[in-house]
């Protein structure tokens, strides 16, 4: 294979690995999402439900009120 064709491979590679990240796809739900009164309240489970919701109170930068993070020990 040659090289500029392996570059190519592993950009594309990269690229797609870090969209599908947990964190980065809370950041881009939450990007513009803004709150119009009451309480935001954070609920996340499964293997990367601490992974998301600390990306959601990075992105909500105050705003939740209270949450819960369920996960598997050890994740």
């Amino acid at each position: 294979m040659n090289q500029a064709l392996r570059k190519d491979a592993q950009q594309i590679l990269a690229s797609s690995l870090q969209a599908v990240l947990p964190d980065e796809a809370v950041q881009r739900a939450l990007r513009d999402f803004e709150p119009h009164g009451g309480r935001v309240l954070l609920v996340a489970a499964g293997k990367a439900a601490w992974q998301m919701a600390h990306a959601a109170v990075s992105c909500l930068s105050g705003r939740i009120r209270r949450g819960i993070v369920i996960t598997k020990y050890g994740h």
